[in-house]
């Protein structure tokens, strides 16, 4: 008896095995083919499963490969498992043939604090900044999540230019991109966002807002002429 156990469609016999989201559904596949010369009644279980369904519970010598299957959620972290095929002869003992499989479940996080000249200014005024001075924008990055993360960028929604030294980031990795701009006068908001691939599923991003008030020095006159009550 011979059997090969899948995870999600791998080998994975070492690990890490595939890489997936914690949550989604993960397939066991196990693949077994009686190689001998008699039929053999068999059963397929899993140290970590238990029993595992198969379509069929005899193989004839020499037939097909007989596919069992089972389904479980992702957790966090490494995870193994073992497949063990039990076929009986009709004389004789029993015969046993296990193979392990692996994945690794992620959970790809990344969190972004922007500040506008040193201030975590997510809401209005901001700091106040001289109408024409330079403001400086900082955005920190940290990976929260358990796997590398690469294609890390900072972009910046009123079309500042983010400049950062990294594209990798390792969990618990933070990285510090920079930009700046001349003051505007009155109320000025933007939005930083960082968005990151992990080795599986869709991109993940984050976002923060920042704010100031830029201010000016120049005189405002506001004059209304009147003529015998007219304007």
């Amino acid at each position: 008896i011979e059997m090969t156990k899948l995870t999600n469609g791998q080998d994975a016999g070492a690990p890490p095995g595939p890489y997936i989201r914690t949550g989604e559904e993960v397939t066991w596949s196990y693949v077994v083919t009686n190689t001998g010369n008699v039929t053999l009644t068999v059963s397929v279980s899993d140290d970590q499963l238990g029993p595992i369904s198969c379509p069929q519970t005899e193989l004839a010598p020499y037939g097909d490969p007989m596919t069992c299957t089972a389904t479980g959620a992702a957790v966090l972290g490494p995870y193994a498992n073992q497949g063990t095929v039990t076929a009986l002869p009709p004389v004789g003992q029993a015969l046993t043939v296990t193979d392990a499989s692996h994945y690794f479940g992620i959970d790809p996080t990344l969190v972004l604090e922007k500040h506008t000249n040193g201030q975590d200014a997510d809401d209005l005024p901001g700091p106040s900044i001289l109408k024409g001075l330079d403001v400086h924008w900082t955005y920190n990055v940290t990976n929260t999540g358990n796997i590398t993360l690469t294609g890390v960028t900072v972009s910046d929604d009123q079309g500042v230019t983010v400049s950062c030294d990294k594209t990798i980031l390792a969990p618990d990795e933070p990285m510090l991109c920079t930009a700046s701009g001349i003051a505007e006068a009155g109320p000025y908001a933007n939005l930083g966002t960082v968005t990151a691939l992990p080795p599986a599923g869709g991109a993940v991003t984050a976002s923060d807002p920042s704010h100031y008030t830029g201010f000016s020095l120049d005189p405002e006159v506001d004059i209304q002429k009147s003529t015998n009550g007219w304007d």
